[in-house]
């Protein structure tokens, strides 16, 4: 089969690089979560937008050398490129930061890959697309001819033009119990993909 995998919280955990760039970048009282959620909501509270969507531009930009792949990622994709399926990256993420220096996020991207997936022996170049719209990325899904795809976002695996011929994995790492109109299988582990392959045949 070829397996399509999203990228971003889905193979790449940034829970370790929130936590970094949090601490370097803002002076945080200490009942502030060391989180996401719990810094864009501690921003917004104190009127601070657009000190959030700078940041993320850090995150995804320089700040990627700080995350981390999601525990299991990189041992159950060896393990289905073993057992001979083969695997492409198709994501989208904006080029640029909408606000703050112009970091280059695709190539920010690559060199992770690069760093944490090539060194073990994952995904050629011509297996990882980053582009830059959600309606491009499900065009690449189509034309790859997926025959899976895991992704963390139920809108993407929901959406009217995701390919009927693909079957739909919900990554839900949190356990959040929102996804319930999302007409797909479910895993929250990564180590759990390889058993829900072999059981769907």
């Amino acid at each position: 089969m070829l397996i399509g995998f999203d990228f971003d919280n889905t193979i790449v955990c940034y829970d370790r690089a929130v936590i970094r760039l949090a601490d370097e970048i803002f002076d945080l009282p200490d009942d502030v979560p060391r989180n996401k959620v719990g810094l864009r909501d501690y921003l917004r509270r104190e009127d601070r937008e657009p000190e959030w969507t700078a940041f993320q531009g850090e995150l995804y930009g320089p700040g990627m050398h700080y995350a981390e792949p999601f525990e299991g990622a990189i041992e159950t994709m060896s393990k289905l490129m073993a057992a001979g399926h083969e695997m492409a990256i198709v994501s989208h993420r904006s080029c640029k930061p909408y606000a703050g220096p112009p970091y280059d996020l695709h190539q920010a991207a690559h060199e992770w890959v690069t760093n944490r997936l090539k060194k073990n022996n994952l995904f050629e170049d011509n297996q990882v697309y980053f582009l830059e719209t959600r309606q491009a990325k499900l065009e690449a899904i189509r034309q790859l001819g997926c025959n899976v795809f895991v992704d963390d976002l139920p809108e993407v695996l929901n959406a009217p033009d995701f390919p009927n011929s693909t079957l739909a994995i919900l990554f839900n790492p949190m356990g959040i119990e929102n996804h319930k109109t999302v007409k797909c299988f479910t895993i929250s582990r990564w180590f759990e993909l390889t058993d829900l392959l072999s059981q769907l045949g």
